[in-house]
């Protein structure tokens, strides 16, 4: 039997306590996109003053969820590792109501056709893309493991979504929150999604974490991988 100690449960319940506050959970979803934001956004996305938003903002710092940047005089915060957002996103999955916010709104269908998920694509696009990665060998699977292929790397260099490198980028699984299938996550899932955004195949939507796909992009899920995806 595991070695439970009482420390380890003290750890879990700290945690725990941190995100029993509806507008701290609200101030973490809101840092799920994968961007910095300044402490006045934040208050006001999770709907309570500056001064509570500061002392909020100020405990899930000390409990080491977000870290904060200093750019010249402002000062910017963003979740503190990738881990957080995995344990967040985990928790998602466990909600019966999800929690409502200006940057994440499940009923959405925005939200749920394309999104990030930190700095990952999610929701229908992200696991269309997975399917369609696999399907076209560009990608292969080995239990939560994707590794890109030799035929992906040449085929995503072409097409500007991954830069070349001296060996094979991999990800891993992440189940998606909406969809309850996996995306892409990872070294390899932040790659494509950050060549999406540089290629304009999708656009940020102010506010939130939904991903608008333009016409570009509509053109080029379909022309590169077969996927029909409404513009818009």
């Amino acid at each position: 039997m595991d070695d439970l100690r009482p420390a380890s449960r003290l750890d879990i319940a700290a945690v725990a306590a941190l995100l029993s506050e509806p507008a701290r959970v609200s101030i973490v979803s809101a840092l799920m996109d994968g961007q910095s934001r300044p402490a006045t956004e934040l208050a006001r996305i999770a709907g309570v003053s500056p001064s509570t938003g500061s002392e909020h903002l100020a405990l899930l710092t000390r409990g080491g969820l977000l870290r904060v940047e200093q750019h010249g005089r402002h000062r910017y915060h963003r979740l503190s590792s990738d881990e957080v957002a995995r344990a967040f996103e985990s928790l998602s999955l466990l909600t019966t109501r999800p929690v409502r916010s200006a940057s994440i709104d499940p009923d959405d269908a925005a939200f749920r056709r394309a999104r990030t998920c930190y700095r990952h694509l999610a929701g229908e696009l992200g696991v269309g893309l997975v399917d369609a990665l696999l399907e076209r060998r560009l990608v292969r699977r080995e239990g939560l493991r994707y590794t890109l292929t030799a035929v992906g790397q040449r085929r995503g260099t072409a097409l500007g979504l991954v830069e070349e490198t001296d060996g094979l980028l991999e990800g891993r699984a992440c189940l998606d929150w909406t969809e309850r299938r996996d995306h892409l996550a990872g070294p390899l899932g932040v790659g494509l999604t950050e060549g999406l955004l540089e290629l304009g195949w999708v656009r940020r939507k102010p506010g939130t974490r939904a991903l608008r796909v333009t016409v570009d992009g509509a053109r080029g899920f379909r022309d590169a991988f077969g996927l029909s995806v409404e513009a818009g």
